[in-house]
């Protein structure tokens, strides 16, 4: 599969406004498809500023993964991946990161997308993407980030996996509720 862009999902930036845990593995993942499957497609990063931070989930997110990039694999493919590097800022939720994304990838012809998320909340991305993408000639592939379920398992933060079960699970019921009102 030939992608021609990597569109990352925004996680919780920590109180410092650096990312968290979650958008570490997130971009982590989306960094290793991006280097071996398809490193001349665009990688958009989407995410807005949420919950009192200064900096929006997206330019935090470019920002480590910029320096993670260059500390691990040098700085050619820093500033390739730099060349490559598209920001969505606008966004504040995962709806409105497929409504602020089709402009750009409109704008640039793309076609073919990778959307990376972690297992969890990726079928619910999925599926607002595709509904928000309907009609258009995108093909929508998952990217899923391995990992932090079976992390958090391990190292019993039971009460961090049921608060992200619990938030997932409103988050769907909420998406549901729009599609049968028709928004």
């Amino acid at each position: 599969m030939t992608l021609d862009c990597l569109i990352v999902l925004g996680a919780s930036l920590n109180p410092q406004g650096k990312p968290g845990r979650l958008a570490k593995m997130r971009l982590l993942h989306a960094l290793e498809v991006w280097r071996s499957r398809c490193p001349g497609a665009f990688f958009i990063i989407s995410g807005g500023v949420v919950g009192g931070n200064q900096v929006s989930e997206a330019r935090a997110m470019a920002e480590w993964a910029l320096n993670w990039v260059g500390e691990n694999w040098g700085a050619g493919v820093r500033e390739q991946l730099r060349s490559c590097l598209l920001l969505e800022e606008a966004s504040r939720n995962t709806a409105a990161s497929a409504v602020h994304t089709l402009p750009l990838l409109k704008k640039l012809n793309l076609k073919s997308v990778g959307l990376v998320s972690d297992a969890l909340h990726l079928r619910r991305a999925r599926y607002l993407f595709r509904r928000h993408f309907r009609g258009r000639r995108i093909a929508l592939h998952s990217c899923p980030a391995p990992g932090i379920y079976r992390s958090y398992w391990v190292q019993r933060r039971y009460l961090r996996l049921g608060k992200m079960f619990l938030r997932e699970g409103g988050a769907w019921l909420k998406a549901l509720a729009r599609r049968t009102l028709g928004r």
